[in-house]
């Protein structure tokens, strides 16, 4: 059965892992490798990619796509884009993962 994964930076990834999505965390230098070999894995039903990792992920993997119906690509904006700044990022995770699971969780 095919799964759902996301691309996405070692800060993003941790929040993901914590609502019990899988995450292939990476920079933007070695993004481009990762969604390759996610693509050729023929694992993946849905794969979400940080653009800022890669701004236009089907593009970028249409090499990889040819004769592949599999894994569709999503593009998903970066926490950066998401929040004006002023804005609490941490605070707005804080309040999604408090409403998921009912309490708070505190990294340190």
């Amino acid at each position: 059965m095919p799964r759902m994964l996301v691309i996405t930076d070692s800060e993003m990834a941790i929040g993901f892992r914590l609502a019990g999505v899988e995450v292939r965390a990476s920079d933007a230098e070695r993004a481009q490798k990762v969604l390759e070999e996610v693509i050729a894995s023929d694992q993946y039903g849905l794969v979400v990619v940080d653009e800022s990792l890669i701004p236009e992920p089907n593009a970028a993997g249409e090499r990889a796509m040819r004769g592949r119906e599999l894994p569709v690509l999503l593009s998903m904006p970066s926490l950066g884009a998401a929040f004006a700044e002023g804005d609490d990022a941490v605070e707005y995770m804080k309040q999604l993962v408090r409403s998921a699971i009912g309490f708070d969780v505190r990294i340190e």
